[in-house]
């Protein structure tokens, strides 16, 4: 329980680190920006070669690749149920899309690869990597068209092709195939890919400090929709990998659905000009209370 709850210390504090220093003007929030990019175009795909080229093997694709099928059914177990629940939460089309989004995708990403390499290793990286690969796809197909109400037009190609999933296939190829790469280029991926973590808690905390914490919390929906993201949600896919003996991806379920709701809701409705208020405050009270139920979750359910 202590190892678990200080990894996951670890992470907010550097969350509280980009909101101070946002706040105290030392940092512009719009330099958050400037790390998004470096987070999505160098730092995730630099941990997602690595973890894939190290560890990708015929064997493992055998043994692990049903994870992909399992969280495809997962998700559609959980995207239902978050439509049904949202049916009493409101009737506005664009808060219905937020608050569907956030109880049925977590931040995968940004706080639970770093925190699934923290608390089990390298190996369940790689087993959340493939388990979340529905997950991302429907995250930029159906996700984006649902925040963005179908105005940002992006192709399927680029929805689905993001650079994590560039970097996954690299380095899919080089586990499979063997080659050996010159170990100056594992040395720069490494180095890169340990700024992941650090980098996406900071543009966190930069992004809460825009809005005032005081009007976000009063939004009483919004605990409903944390409560189904940080304890419905990860007891359902427990419950439902035990019930039909999948036990083999019980750790990379209950982990990425025990993360706090996902910063999309921020970010995709900032794109057309959205009032990203809702997604805001489900991002900080998900984020500020997983720093006690993750740690309950994975303990309990876990270990």
């Amino acid at each position: 329980m202590i190892a678990i709850f200080e990894q996951v210390f670890i992470l907010i504090i550097f969350c509280l680190a980009g909101y101070v220093l946002s706040k105290v003007k030392l940092v512009d929030p719009s330099h958050s920006k400037t790390l998004s990019v470096l987070l999505t175009y160098v730092f995730l795909p630099c941990v997602s070669f690595n973890t894939f080229s190290a560890q990708f093997t015929p064997a493992y694709l055998l043994d692990k690749g049903p994870l992909i099928l399992v969280s495809t059914g997962l998700i559609s177990v959980v995207v239902l149920v978050a439509k049904l629940i949202n049916r009493f939460l409101t009737k506005e089309p664009y808060e219905k899309a937020v608050n569907e989004y956030s109880m049925s995708m977590a931040n995968i990403a940004y706080m639970g690869y770093p925190l699934a390499e923290g608390v089990f290793g390298s190996a369940v990286l790689l087993d959340c990597m493939m388990f979340a690969l529905p997950m991302t796809i429907y995250i930029g197909t159906v996700g984006f068209n649902m925040l963005t109400a179908g105005k940002e037009k992006k192709s399927l190609l680029k929805k689905i092709f993001t650079p994590s999933l560039i970097g996954i296939l690299i380095g899919c190829a080089v586990g499979i195939s063997g080659i050996k790469l010159p170990d100056v280029i594992y040395e720069i991926s490494q180095k890169a890919g340990a700024c992941m973590a650090p980098a996406s808690m900071l543009i966190t905390g930069m992004t809460i400090s825009c809005f005032s914490i005081k009007e976000l919390l009063k939004n009483k929906t919004v605990y409903v929709i944390c409560a189904v993201r940080l304890l419905l949600a990860p007891l359902l896919v427990f419950g439902l990998l035990k019930l039909f003996g999948l036990e083999f991806a019980l750790t990379a379920g209950v982990v990425l659905y025990a993360m706090p709701c996902g910063m999309n809701t921020i970010v995709y409705p900032q794109l057309v000009g959205k009032d990203c208020r809702l997604g805001a405050a489900t991002v900080l009270v998900s984020t500020a209370l997983s720093m006690l139920t993750i740690p309950l979750c994975l303990y309990f359910l876990l270990l």
